[in-house]
């Protein structure tokens, strides 16, 4: 497995996250975008070092799907839809979907780190400190990357949920 790593630049004329390889070399580049349909506070993109570019934003909920989320991923002119599972996103965070006819699962592995699988198969992994990647395409690379922020944002939810749920009334 090769290791990234995550490098947030706060520079005056550049402020964004950078995702370098082992090599200092850079892989990459988060930035915040917008998708239709989506909440613009929870949209972002990735930008390939060859320029490859993907995009993914939390769509935005109705009242009937409240409890789960949805994702919309597009790459190259093309949309795709990544799902929470109903009653299994309220112990863990976990979505599935098909990019260019390829299943991926993102799950968490019960503690603090998103696991992406493909077909089964575990190909990254990535935490608040460490990004491993084995043998991922560029596309597969920027899933990982910008699925963490939708992980993240889950668990902001989800600690909001049992703190309220373990209240003593």
């Amino acid at each position: 497995m090769q290791q990234l790593y995550a490098k947030v630049i706060d520079e005056e004329q550049h402020q964004g996250v950078t995702i370098i390889d082992s090599n200092n070399n850079v892989v990459g580049d988060v930035f915040a975008t917008t998708i239709s349909g989506c909440d613009e506070k929870n949209t972002y993109g990735f930008q390939h070092a060859n320029g490859t570019e993907i995009l993914l934003g939390l769509q935005r909920r109705r009242f009937k799907d409240l409890n789960v989320a949805k994702y919309t991923v597009e790459h190259m002119g093309k949309r795709f839809t990544f799902k929470e599972r109903k009653l299994h996103n309220f112990m863990n965070f976990r979505a599935d979907g098909i990019v260019l006819e390829t299943p991926y699962i993102f799950e968490d592995d019960k503690e603090v780190t998103l696991t992406m699988h493909r077909e089964e198969n575990l190909i990254g992994s990535m935490n608040d400190h460490k990004i491993f990647v084995d043998d991922i395409s560029d596309i597969e690379a920027g899933l990982l990357i910008l699925m963490y922020f939708m992980f993240k944002l889950y668990k902001r939810e989800d600690y909001h949920i049992a703190r309220i749920l373990h209240r003593n009334w």
